[in-house]
């Protein structure tokens, strides 16, 4: 089943991520290394498998956060992401829910291109997309904007109807990371690409009563 998408095309101000002001952690993971064949391509939403070294940090990365008394973990459905979550649910004992919300944006007619293939002859688009991933998609695929519309109201919704005791953890892909942060943190669009985010890293956000809050970004392990 595909994400929903959002219809929304008409270059409105970015939106926010609404918590509940409770100070509530939440860990958001990338995934770790995808399978070789796969490496510099824009593989998008497309359900690609992790590599020997992939599993191997994906199984180091549950065991650094084993210990951590997580409450739920939302993980994105495709394979390199479930790895992981899974994992972590193992190692902590979290209810795992997958969720096709979370997926790793489209691409479009761009998934599974040579990103040097693409850099030499669509420069210009990617360049374009760079400056504008709020509303640019000539390349037929999804916006930071309909991320956002997919994903946020599932982080939202885990937040403000299930106060509970311990960290939220959010196990999905670097663009899904990028924007569900910059817009938690008010970063413009163009500059949420600034947020480094690693394979197999996460990075921390508190939910205060002010507003979101950078704790910690990019680490391997919660201590």
């Amino acid at each position: 089943m595909s994400p929903p998408r959002s219809a929304r095309k008409d270059g409105a101000p970015p939106g926010r991520i609404r918590g509940a002001g409770r100070g509530a952690l939440l860990w958001l993971f990338r995934h770790a290394e995808v399978g070789e064949p796969w490496q510099g391509k824009m593989y998008g939403s497309l359900d690609v498998p992790l590599s020997a070294a992939g599993e191997r940090e994906t199984a180091r990365r549950a065991s650094a956060f084993a210990a951590l008394p997580l409450r739920r973990i939302l993980c994105s459905d495709l394979s390199r992401a479930r790895r992981l979550g899974e994992a972590l649910s193992e190692a902590t004992g979290a209810p795992l829910e997958l969720r096709a919300e979370l997926r790793e944006i489209d691409r479009g007619r761009w998934q599974g291109r040579d990103i040097e293939e693409l850099q030499a002859e669509r420069g210009e688009e990617l360049a374009a997309l760079m400056a504008d991933p709020w509303s640019w998609n000539r390349h037929g695929g999804e916006t930071d904007a309909d991320v956002l519309a997919r994903a946020g109201p599932t982080l939202e919704a885990a937040l403000t109807e299930e106060p509970g005791r311990g960290p939220i953890a959010v196990v999905a892909h670097y663009n899904v990371v990028r924007v569900l942060v910059s817009r938690a943190l008010g970063i413009p669009p163009r500059d949420s690409f600034r947020l480094r985010l690693d394979l197999a890293r996460a990075v921390l956000l508190r939910d205060d009563p002010e507003g979101f809050a950078l704790v910690r970004g990019n680490v391997e392990s919660p201590r």
